[in-house]
């Protein structure tokens, strides 16, 4: 039951366009910057993005408010507990708007991971089909979050979590499986090449393996003296082939059975055998039930390190669930992003991946500050998830006192502004209009050079039409080529100093796109 007449609007909900401001002294590293955090809250924080990265977002992961009761869900700035009549109809009218622009921030073959706990699943689950449809499920895992009971006066513990996986479309969706040496020790035979195999009886055994069930897979295959050999157990009773006679008239056409003599019912046979070669990169499906990785605990352990204190963040994720994530989406080039960012885990394992095997998959964070009127000068963005980044990525000195190299990487640090619609020709700032133009045409996020010009490869924006900038644009014009695109408040001024470029009209062009 979703009552959404009988609870009020989510007040986050607004028309007003969003404009991206730019920190250069809480970014990291050297511009130009390909991974961002973003601070504000996320609904306004989404539609920015969906402005510039609509369709471009291979993963997501999401940690949202689990709706414990407990203080962790913050509606219309009031926590929601448990004794709220709509608490749950609250949660989903929260969710629903986000997720939504989450879709449309996804790839056609992008996916997105929400990880929840027992209070919402169902009706995630419900919401999920929603937003993404029923058929664009992919999986649910179960993450195993701690590793001693946390109550003993209970007579059950909640030592699980969940992760709901949605695809943007599965016929498109592309994963891969986990990598699984451990298979190569199957294959223990070994040829004069040193190459590894293994022969595995035609013959079929196990579940459906008798005449009875495969009628068809029961016929002669002529073997080394030619007397036709039939697939029998070795009880006596009559079995199948593993293979249909399409499939075993092939083999015998390229002579790659292996036959071998063996003795049943008190006589010597023959029995053909297929031979299977160890594969170069072994595979296998990743499971459903993750109780390999580290729990919530080392998590939190993990964080007193890079923080030097405790209690920091109270529900962390260990960096390697998110790693898991990442491997299953097998894309070393994926832009990913969490718009809960929390304590910064995901742009840790993003960075961790991308040192471990030279990828270069980038991070988009977004992150409240979740200042309340108790805590007005909280800053959760700046002050743990960028701070918990910055040093990952550059180095830190951990609790033992000793020096953990960085990661390396670096991101622009960002805030979210509300424009009303009709105020923005008069409020609209030139460097949010340069962070929105590159970061529309996919370019690295640089600062606006505060210089009334500024190009980045085709792209370029006039700022004003003083004749120091105007010469500017000539001078990139005549090293630029014809194909450019131009974004300045009044094309029709200097349109005839390209005529056959892509003007663009600010800020027409980017209220346009913000609308879509």
């Amino acid at each position: 039951m979703w009552e959404r007449d009988d609870i009020d609007p989510d007040a986050a909900i607004n028309d007003d366009y969003v404009a991206l401001d730019l920190d250069p002294a809480l970014s990291h590293g050297d511009a130009p910057w390909r991974n961002l955090i973003i601070e504000g809250d996320n609904y306004d924080a989404l539609r920015a993005l969906r402005m510039s990265h609509a369709g471009r977002i291979r993963c997501i992961y999401i940690d949202p408010p689990y709706n414990t009761g407990n203080r962790d869900f913050v509606y219309n700035d009031r926590f929601v507990d448990k004794s709220h009549r709509f608490r749950h109809s609250l949660w989903l009218e929260f969710m629903y708007k986000r997720l939504r622009l989450a879709k449309d921030l996804l790839a056609d073959d992008g996916v997105i991971f929400v990880s929840i706990d027992d209070n919402e699943l169902f009706r995630l689950g419900m919401l999920m089909d929603e937003v993404f449809g029923g058929g664009n499920f992919v999986a649910q895992f179960i993450w195993k979050k701690v590793d001693s009971p946390n109550d003993n006066k209970v007579a059950v513990t909640p030592d699980h979590e969940y992760l709901l996986r949605f695809a943007h479309d599965t016929n498109t969706l592309r994963l891969v499986q986990k990598e699984a040496p451990e298979i190569i020790a199957a294959y223990g035979q070994v040829d004069e090449n040193g190459n590894r195999y293994r022969d595995r009886l035609l013959k079929k055994n196990g579940k459906n393996s008798l005449r009875r069930d495969r009628p068809s897979m029961f016929f002669p295959i002529p073997g080394p003296d030619g007397i036709g050999v039939y697939p029998i157990h070795d009880n006596g009773e009559e079995a199948c082939w593993a293979k249909g006679k399409e499939g075993v008239a092939r083999y015998l056409a390229d002579d790659s059975l292996v036959w071998k003599q063996r003795e049943k019912l008190g006589r010597t046979v023959w029995e053909p055998y297929t031979r299977e070669w160890a594969p170069e990169t072994p595979t296998r499906p990743w499971p459903t039930i993750w109780s390999d990785l580290p729990t919530m605990r080392q998590a939190k352990a993990m964080l007193r390190d890079v923080f030097q204190t405790s209690d920091l963040f109270s529900t962390p994720k260990p960096v390697e669930l998110i790693e898991r994530v990442l491997r299953i989406m097998g894309d070393s080039s994926a832009t990913v992003l969490d718009f809960f960012a929390g304590s910064g885990t995901t742009a840790h394992a993003v960075a961790k991946l991308n040192a471990e095997d030279g990828g270069e998959r980038r991070f988009i964070l977004v992150s409240s500050t979740e200042a309340t009127d108790v805590e007005p000068d909280k800053n959760l963005c700046r002050d743990v998830c960028a701070e918990r980044v910055r040093r990952v990525m550059g180095g830190y000195t951990n609790a033992k006192g000793e020096a953990v190299e960085g990661l390396g990487g670096g991101f622009a640090y960002l805030r979210v502004r509300r424009i009303a619609p009709h105020r923005l020709s008069v409020k609209l700032q030139h460097a949010e209009v340069w962070h929105a133009l590159q970061l529309l045409h996919e370019r690295a996020l640089s600062p606006w050079p505060d210089a009334g010009f500024a190009a980045d490869g085709a792209l370029a924006y006039l700022a004003d039409f003083r004749e120091a900038h105007v010469a500017h644009l000539r001078d990139w014009l005549a090293t630029a080529g014809h194909a450019v695109t131009i974004y300045c408040w009044s094309p029709e001024r200097v349109r005839e100093l390209a005529p056959d470029a892509d003007w663009q009209p600010i800020p027409q062009a980017l209220r346009a796109r913000f609308g879509r």
